[in-house]
């Protein structure tokens, strides 16, 4: 087998592993959270309003910029900014019932953990849900 060959086939197989681990994580229960992928995805057992509305007010309290934001009854997004100028998209999804989804992006491509959590702990704590209640 050539080396060309082989190469071909290496190529191929990181691209296959790459698509095929790109889904989101399941969450099991509500105010979970995980790190996956430069994102945080959190499930909170309250209605999407409520979340809306906890990380418009976090947002403000971490004196983070909204640069953009959208919601209607399927999604809600919230674009902001840094001082540092990375950018931080927070995705807000109704699952079932009181319960919602979350996932936070910050940066570009890698993402940030700790600035994530950070943020989804102010989330919580509006919520009524975090550990500074």
């Amino acid at each position: 087998m050539s080396i060309q060959r082989m190469c071909t086939i290496c190529v191929l197989a990181g691209l296959m592993l790459a698509v095929c681990g790109c889904g989101r994580p399941n969450l099991i229960g509500t105010d979970a959270a995980v790190y996956s992928r430069g994102k945080l995805y959190a499930v909170a057992g309250q209605d999407m309003n409520r979340v809306y509305l906890a990380t418009q007010k976090a947002l403000k309290q971490l004196e983070l910029e909204v640069i953009e934001q959208a919601k209607d009854v399927f999604i809600a997004k919230i674009v902001a900014k840094a001082a540092d100028g990375k950018k931080i998209t927070i995705w807000i999804e109704p699952i079932s019932g009181d319960s919602s989804e979350l996932s936070i992006k910050t940066g570009k491509l890698v993402g940030n953990e700790e600035r994530s959590r950070v943020i989804y702990e102010k989330i919580r704590q509006n919520l009524g849900t975090g550990s500074g209640k």
